[in-house]
């Protein structure tokens, strides 16, 4: 089983001794009871296979259907999927894992015009994992730019050509996954949805994340590259860990909300590193903001040769290291 991120840490003894007590021991009359007692890691896997949920054979989607498996699964359960593409899009309503044989080895390829390839959505809270897969490839609704009547960028109700997008109370994690050449966003989280990401690569999409308001992602050990826009744009609140933000066509990060940076690697994006607009309030620390076309970090200000005055809010530097970006350091009020 692939345990939900993020979650409360278990640690576990070495100790293996059994406490020795007086008299005879409860075990005596049952030889292997008493064997699997004086070697935990027995009773732990004989426990598991006790109460851990039957998992069917991982779906192949050149025979199966991807989605009628999650429709046939039972809350909280997890569903495999084999190597190969699997050519669909995929809506999750419920507690589910959806899990690949590895980001190189399973592709789900969305084959519906100007939808997500996975749509997670709940009005009440959820829980999904989304594990060792690559969502690539969502095709667009038509051949015109996309800022017209076919994403929930500007139009709430619709959907969009992206790898993820999580509304309404669902929460999500994302791990060991690929997002890549999708032409909405990477990741694409909505209403008041919550999302972890670790050690998933975001590349090749329109926007790498994009944060509504209200709603929330937390970023770790990642890489957001090669955007066509902003890597992240954030109007509710995020935080980035250890996570390198790069060759973006905008901006490394755009925030209007509420963000902590931290020790993340953010480099040779087309404009800025981090871009601060609005009421945002930021707290970068101990990055490495280097190589970027405009300022390393700069709010849109005139001062900052921005069209407009349009930041009114806040930030928090520390130990960061910001060097050779082409308009200068940094441009803060």
């Amino acid at each position: 089983m692939c345990s939900l991120v993020p979650a409360t840490e278990v640690a576990t003894s070495e100790n293996g001794n059994v406490p020795k007590h007086a008299g005879q021991p409860a075990s005596a009359g049952f030889p292997l009871l008493s064997r699997m007692l004086q070697h935990p890691v027995w009773l732990l896997s004989a426990l598991f296979l006790l109460v851990a949920p039957l998992i069917e054979n991982p779906v192949d989607c050149t025979t199966s259907s991807l989605q009628t498996a999650i429709d046939a699964a039972h809350d909280g359960d997890t569903v495999t999927i084999a190597s190969g593409v699997c050519r669909e899009n995929v809506v999750i309503t419920k507690n589910l894992t959806l899990e690949g044989a590895g980001s190189e080895k399973t592709v789900l390829q969305g084959v519906r015009p100007g939808f997500p390839i996975v749509f997670i959505e709940s009005d009440y809270p959820i829980t999904v994992a989304i594990e060792r897969l690559t969502l690539a490839d969502a095709p667009k609704a038509s051949s015109e730019p996309q800022h017209g009547k076919e994403c929930a960028l500007f139009y709430p109700e619709l959907l969009c050509p992206s790898g993820i997008q999580v509304r309404g109370a669902a929460r999500a994690s994302i791990s060991d996954v690929r997002v890549a050449r999708n032409p909405w966003v990477g990741v694409y989280v909505l209403d008041t949805a919550w999302v972890f990401v670790q050690d998933t690569e975001i590349t090749e999409n329109g926007w790498g994340i994009y944060v509504s308001a209200n709603a929330h992602i937390e970023l770790r050990d990642s890489r957001v590259e090669r955007s066509r826009e902003n890597g992240l744009e954030i109007w509710g609140s995020a935080s980035a860990r250890r996570t390198l933000i790069r060759a973006n066509g905008r901006s490394g990060v755009e925030n209007l909300g509420k963000s902590l940076l931290l020790n993340n690697e953010i480099t040779g994006n087309r404009q800025s590193g981090v871009l601060l607009a609005g009421p945002s309030e930021t707290e970068i620390r101990a990055n490495l903001i280097t190589e970027n076309g405009g300022w390393g970090i700069a709010a849109q200000l005139r001062q900052c040769n921005y069209p407009s005055d349009n930041f009114h809010g806040s930030a928090g530097l520390d130990q960061n290291r910001v060097f050779g970006n082409r308009s200068g350091e940094i441009c803060l009020p």
